[in-house]
């Protein structure tokens, strides 16, 4: 039995390759001809990109037009909301905690696009291309760290002369709720969830805004010239915990799925 059924296997197996053998088409040789002259150009192709391949510089700037388009709408939206309460606000006192808050808020717009590693899953993929997830990180955050500051600035020059300031004496107060937005937003970012990181986001920056509020409405004096100094320490000391949380979030992006997206990464093994 064992015996007639290796008969019949080897008789099938011997039909099949005389039926495929008669469907073969015979080799032409201007064919492989062209198919190798193909498969040399391309490989001359790929060795001249490698040699071409994009420094730094370039890699960051190619990044901006991934950023997407209602984050640059959003950003100019708070400086022209910026330049109607500088010129239309009757109490200058909230108008110096509005460009506070409004700086924190052009910190917030971004934070959907440094974590879009995480919320779309491909975190994985830019681990396995030449500039890794670290790197993608980096150049997110130059684009949108310049982008921020520009917009602050824009803030900055039209609320000193609305509220007979000099433009050192703005920028100090917009200064720590800039710095403390983006540090809480990038902690969040590393430790929430993708599908919950922006609301917490969101969440941190409102109660930023409303400290700020508060604090300008209950210390008449927070913005009077002798409280540079400690605006000028909060901005410091801000600056220190945002240097660290950058440092922080750089090094899970690194350090692979296990450390940048926890969930992502159980999920899928």
């Amino acid at each position: 039995m064992i015996l007639m059924a290796e008969v019949n296997r080897a008789r099938l197996e011997e039909e099949l390759v005389r039926h495929y053998t008669s469907q073969r088409e015979p080799a032409n040789p201007a064919m492989m001809n062209q198919l190798v002259s193909a498969m040399v150009a391309e490989d001359a192709r790929m060795r001249r990109s490698q040699q071409r391949r994009m420094g730094e510089v370039a890699f960051v700037a190619a990044h901006v037009r991934f950023i997407p388009a209602w984050t640059w709408a959003a950003q100019a939206g708070l400086v022209a909301l910026m330049c109607v309460l500088a010129h239309a606000a009757n109490d200058a006192s909230a108008t110096k905690a509005a460009v506070g808050a409004l700086s924190a808020m052009c910190v917030l717009v971004g934070m959907p696009t440094v974590q879009a590693s995480k919320q779309y899953g491909v975190a994985e993929l830019e681990y396995a291309c030449a500039h890794n997830a670290a790197s993608v990180m980096v150049a997110r955050l130059i684009v949108l760290g310049c982008s921020s500051a520009l917009a602050v600035a824009l803030m900055v020059g039209v609320t000193a002369p609305a509220v007979d300031a000099s433009a050192f004496d703005v920028a100090l107060w917009a200064c720590p709720p800039f710095f403390v937005s983006c540090a809480g937003s990038l902690m969040a970012l590393r430790r929430a969830h993708p599908t919950t990181a922006v609301l917490h986001c969101v969440a941190w920056t409102a109660a930023c805004s409303i400290a700020l509020f508060a604090l300008a409405g209950t210390r008449p004096d927070l913005y009077a010239g002798t409280s540079l100094a400690t605006w000028g320490a909060a901005a410091a000391a801000a600056l220190a915990w945002l240097v660290h949380e950058v440092a922080l979030t750089l090094r899970a992006a690194a350090a692979g799925l296990d450390a940048f997206s926890p969930q992502y990464a159980r999920t899928n093994n």
